[in-house]
């Protein structure tokens, strides 16, 4: 990703000077980093797919309430604009500032994912340490198949990411269940019987008495599932007096949310200075038009 913070920042640049008048006051360079700061963030730009849409002649209102914040009004805001960009070392020094807050604060996110294993984003803010699994971790199905016959779990899910269920499960040869299994998937209510099971995973057991540490990744990528369900004990042969021998152990169930490209923040001041001389001549061009 090609410094995208300074592309979206060029381009708002451009849009507001081209609406800039010259009445108010010039808002102080530390309130314009503030500002332009809090635009960015409001806006959540990383790509814009579609640079047009700054250039509509109604987006200017769109940022009245962050500048209402701050205590300014539109016309300050782009009699400041107009004035900055005609003095190029204050508009580098405001650019450079803006640039500098927004890396700054990516890498307190960074800390802050270090620490507790989560991204800071609102709801997604998850703590993985957590074991999201709903029953006991050991399980001998002999004694205990009368309360969980096939050891059966539905947990409700938190939002995209991985969920990974890993166990210690032991089949003994004399365990008379049939074609002994483990099956899990993702699930939602869609008034169907069954309702809508996606992400299925098998595997069936070995039975000999080994003891086999297993694991399975399940991502979440729809909407609208509600649970990831499904049953480690899974068999045929239902007889009442069906021999179990069985053991389930370290029952463990993770979450970890789905990654989101990080924001490249690093100064490129090289290219950053050429980028704003060409918007500068283009503004030039753009008023001389305009004149004409």
């Amino acid at each position: 990703m090609k410094s995208p913070i300074k592309f979206y920042l060029l381009i708002t640049f451009g849009f507001l000077i081209l609406f800039a008048c010259n009445s108010g006051d010039i808002i102080p360079q530390k309130d314009m980093v503030k500002i332009l700061k809090k635009i960015y963030l409001t806006d959540g730009v990383v790509n814009i797919s579609n640079s047009q849409e700054f250039f509509d002649k109604d987006t200017i209102q769109y940022y009245e309430p962050i500048l209402s914040q701050y205590g300014y009004t539109t016309a300050q805001f782009d009699s400041s604009i107009k004035y900055y960009t005609r003095n190029t070392e204050e508009f580098d020094q405001i650019f450079d500032r803006v640039i500098l807050e927004l890396s700054r604060l990516e890498e307190k996110i960074k800390e802050d994912q270090s620490g507790v294993d989560s991204l800071e984003t609102g709801a997604y803010a998850v703590d993985t340490s957590l074991n999201l699994w709903p029953h006991k971790t050991y399980w001998d199905m002999a004694l205990d198949h009368h309360s969980n016959p096939s050891l059966g779990f539905d947990i409700p899910v938190k939002k995209y990411g991985i969920y990974t269920i890993s166990f210690d499960v032991q089949i003994f040869p004399d365990d008379e269940s049939e074609d002994t299994r483990m099956y899990i998937f993702f699930y939602y209510d869609d008034k169907t019987p069954t309702g809508n099971l996606s992400k299925e995973i098998y595997h069936t057991y070995v039975k000999d008495g080994s003891v086999q540490s297993l694991s399975f990744n399940l991502e979440l990528d729809n909407p609208t599932v509600t649970h990831i369900s499904g049953w480690l004990y899974d068999h045929g042969g239902e007889r009442k007096d069906l021999k179990r021998h069985a053991v389930f152990s370290k029952l463990y169930v993770s979450y970890k949310p789905a990654e989101k490209d990080s924001i490249s923040t690093q100064p490129d001041t090289i290219s950053f200075r050429e980028k704003k001389k060409k918007l500068l001549k283009r503004v030039e061009f753009d008023n001389n038009s305009i004149k004409k």
